[in-house]
């Protein structure tokens, strides 16, 4: 895939996946990656995995896992006339972020697949149901 590709959102599928294998647990399999300019989503057999390159240079990079067992719902919304993406969204259950008011809620992984890539999607959505809801 080349680099003009990633900018305009194109996701690579199973692409490089060294920022977590070096954690990954005894059995743990990755069933599939998805990277995007900078960031990525990868599945395994454990859990999900969130790649955020942060930073100009890119040289901080936060890696998140959401285990298996707190993956509660997927949803997505096809791309429209005028939205040109398709928008995925992973709830879990232990993903807070603080409100101005106070207290807290979860906030779903979520991205978006360029339309495209329509098939690309259909492929995170069925992975998921798949192997963390059913």
């Amino acid at each position: 895939m080349g680099f003009l590709d990633k900018v305009v959102g194109h996701a690579e599928v199973g692409g490089d996946t060294s920022y977590v294998e070096e954690y990954l647990a005894p059995g743990e399999e990755i069933i599939q990656s998805f990277h995007f300019v900078r960031d990525a989503i990868i599945l395994t057999n454990y859990g999900i995995y969130t790649i955020d390159v942060q930073g100009i240079s890119g040289k901080k990079v936060e890696v998140k896992f959401f285990p298996k067992n707190t993956i509660r719902t997927i949803s997505f919304e096809t791309a429209g006339t005028l939205d040109f993406d398709v928008d995925i969204k992973i709830g879990v259950s232990n993903n807070p972020v603080v409100l101005i008011e106070g207290g807290s809620m979860n906030v779903p992984i979520s991205f978006k697949v360029p339309r495209a890539q329509t098939e690309e999607a259909k492929q995170v959505i069925h992975l998921v149901k798949e192997h963390y809801l059913l």
